[in-house]
């Protein structure tokens, strides 16, 4: 490979053809993915080689952005790719992480808004790759013609982007040694993420704590070096940027709403017309004619179907029979699955009425504490789950005693009643 670079590009060797004369010709029992790994890396040392590097300076406040893909459990031990957003300042060493379900322009953008806020204040420049979420094309003379989100986002916080060369992530060097290094660090063993909140707080946790080591060079603490950072940063803006992105989508005829193969169950009354969407990283709401008509959280699979199963309630009181067959049966709260499997006839009607009856109310989330508390007093008709219900949703309101003030005046009153015993013809209280 060495002896390549002296030859014509399409003369010199392949990965292919490296494998097969080591088969050939050394008896290589190998596989070909060890020999394609290694003349990748062998590609990548030479180019450096070829390159050199140039000390660059590194300018107080300025950062470095990039994403690395690490495994997480989240859910029976089953295993997922997650994305954690590092934002580096190079000149301390100092870095902060957030962890994502994807890279996608939502994550990105989520990500930087947090570690603003985190910080208190904004970098002045940050250097990224050349993310499909933020550069739609690189234009002669090394311009970028930018993503709107991006861009608007860019101008809120009035931060100034740049970006890398392409295939040259090494002028983002900072931030490429403490993705490895929170991997190595905080991702080790694989974390179990049930909730990403809950687990970015610890993240952050994690960050200031690791600050608290010596620098590399310097010999002294990184939050130290870190208050150098502080003094270049920009202001944080009065009022946040809120990150969505809008969406118009059609509604089939099975009354869903499909994002990235994903499919969001709304109201069959919407097949055939168009909704808006606000499409958040964890989350996506959906309005049609200005009104809300549905809200779930953002799935990051393929082909998964979301049902909300509080519009259906309406419509099992027609068919109660058919409740168990329907998709959206197990999206039911589960002790409501369990009571309805072991109800028949009036008693399932009249638990489905009720349970519409909540629904309307806006109080689904109150529907397993009224059967817990139904449970709790050994009751399991509908009448009396009813009652449980009236009790937690409806409170009774006793108004506090009325407070009279020190300086109200005591009234005297002491009536003639002699006008009544004229009146009756008893006149010995006269």
């Amino acid at each position: 490979m060495e002896a390549d670079r002296k030859l014509p590009r399409k003369q010199r060797y392949t990965a292919t053809r490296i494998y097969h004369c080591l088969v050939e010709e050394q008896g290589y029992q190998g596989s070909y993915s060890s020999v394609k790994r290694y003349v990748r890396k062998k590609k990548f040392v030479l180019k450096l080689a070829a390159e050199g590097y140039l000390p660059l300076a590194q300018p107080c406040g300025h950062g470095q952005v990039d994403f690395g893909e690490s495994l997480y459990y989240y859910s029976q031990s089953r295993e997922r790719k997650g994305y954690a957003l590092t934002v580096s300042f190079p000149q301390s060493n100092k870095d902060y992480t957030q962890f994502f379900p994807s890279q996608n322009q939502e994550c990105l953008l989520e990500g930087l808004k947090r570690v603003f806020e985190h910080v208190g204040d904004v970098p002045p420049r940050l250097r990224f790759d050349n993310l499909s979420t933020a550069v739609v094309k690189v234009l002669e003379g090394g311009e970028r013609e930018l993503t709107d989100g991006f861009t608007r986002f860019m101008l809120h916080y009035h931060f100034r982007a740049e970006f890398c060369n392409p295939a040259a992530g090494n002028e983002k060097g900072s931030v490429e040694n403490r993705v490895g290094y929170s991997r190595h660090n905080a991702f080790v063993p694989v974390p179990t993420v049930t909730s990403f909140e809950e687990f970015n707080e610890w993240l952050w946790e994690w960050c200031e704590k690791d600050a608290q080591r010596l620098h590399y060079k310097y010999k002294v603490p990184i939050q130290e070096l870190c208050e150098a950072d502080r003094d270049a940063l920009l202001k944080l803006p009065e009022y946040p940027f809120p990150v969505f992105r809008y969406g118009a989508l059609s509604v089939n005829k099975y009354g869903f709403a499909v994002i990235d193969t994903n499919k969001y169950d709304l109201a069959p009354t919407l097949a055939g017309k168009t909704v808006q969407a606000k499409i958040f990283f964890d989350h996506v709401e959906f309005y049609h004619d200005h009104q809300p008509v549905g809200r779930y959280r953002r799935s990051y699979g393929q082909d998964e179907e979301l049902y909300d199963w509080t519009q259906y309630v309406g419509t099992l009181l027609k068919k109660p029979g058919a409740m168990e067959h329907t998709r959206f049966f197990k999206q039911l709260p589960q002790r409501w699955q369990e009571f309805l499997v072991q109800s028949r006839g009036r008693e399932r009607k009249g638990a489905l009425r009720l349970l519409d009856e909540i629904v309307r109310d806006g109080n689904a989330p109150l529907c397993e504490d009224v059967l817990s508390m139904a449970a709790e007093n050994g009751r399991t008709d509908p009448d009396s789950i009813r009652q449980c219900y009236y009790m937690i949703a409806r409170k009774e309101f006793r108004p506090k005693p009325l407070e009279l003030r020190a300086s109200t005046p005591k009234l005297r009153y002491d009536p003639n009643l002699t006008a009544y015993d004229e009146l009756t013809g008893d006149a010995s209280h006269a």
